[in-house]
């Protein structure tokens, strides 16, 4: 489905009727990768509600969205003209995941639950606590299609066999393969000083907002130790560390991402 907000067209998908949850995807991914991994765990008393974010999947790119704070305006918008003054509940991974601590500091107390993997916690690039890989090769990987993204799969994934090459085509190529090249690198522009919230050092998040968080011990991209830090003080916080995975664990440890969440959402109820 497509919906204008704020002069941009926004591709969405959503299921099920009754408390809103939405989706927010990682960074050059698309909403297929959410609905792939959750949309089964959840009955038809919850409406899912799955976004493309601006410039990825199939929803337009404009370039007057120029900072995080830009792209979270977006967000706060599309989620108010569907369900306006509502509680929501929140799934998100990387800068997906980011933009639901936006969220939930913006709104506080209207976000009742968020699920969050591998979330981004510092926006610049140079300033995050990065862990190194650590590699399990099970098995010689079969490369057919998608050749060009291996490498890319190679960077982020810690165990590495058939299995998980298969996953990362299905959940993590797509979307790569769909986001547009000019906006992602003026979102990352200046060394990543504007993918940053201004709100950043002071994210305040409400005190009746259940929070699971899952972070993984060999993630190259965000790293784990600077969630820890974060969301230590946080009275609602669980956090999960996740050993033998990286910045996408639902690629090495899929049935482990969806267990959490069965158990989030149930708790849910």
């Amino acid at each position: 489905m497509h919906i204008q907000i704020k002069n941009i067209t926004l591709n969405y998908q959503e299921a099920g009727t009754g408390r809103p949850v939405y989706f927010i995807h990682g960074n050059g991914l698309n909403l297929s990768s959410q609905y792939q991994l959750y949309d089964h765990l959840f009955d038809d008393s919850f409406r899912r509600i799955y976004l493309d974010l601006p410039g990825m999947g199939e929803s337009e790119a404009d370039l007057s969205i120029t900072t995080t704070n830009d792209m979270l305006d977006v967000i706060m918008a599309f989620i108010d003209t569907l369900t306006p003054h509502q509680d929501i509940i929140l799934f998100g991974h990387s800068y997906g995941a980011y933009m639901c601590l936006g969220l939930m500091d913006r709104w506080k107390n209207r976000i009742t639950g968020a699920y969050l993997t591998c979330p981004v916690v510092e926006g610049e690039y140079s300033e995050r606590n990065r862990e190194p890989l650590e590699q399990k090769i099970e098995e010689r990987v079969t490369v057919q299609a998608d050749a060009d993204y291996y490498d890319e799969y190679l960077a982020t994934t810690a165990v590495i066999n058939q299995q998980t090459w298969e996953r990362y085509r299905e959940q993590i190529v797509p979307g790569i393969k769909q986001a547009d090249k000019t906006f992602m690198k003026e979102l990352r522009r200046d060394a990543s000083v504007y993918y940053q919230f201004r709100c950043e050092d002071v994210i305040d998040i409400g005190d009746d907002t259940a929070l699971h968080v899952v972070v993984s011990k060999q993630d190259t991209v965000v790293g784990y130790k600077d969630q820890l830090s974060f969301f230590n003080n946080e009275p609602n916080a669980t956090v999960t560390l996740v050993a033998n995975a990286g910045h996408n664990p639902m690629i090495e440890e899929k049935e482990l991402i969806q267990s959490l969440a069965a158990v989030f959402i149930m708790h849910l109820k």
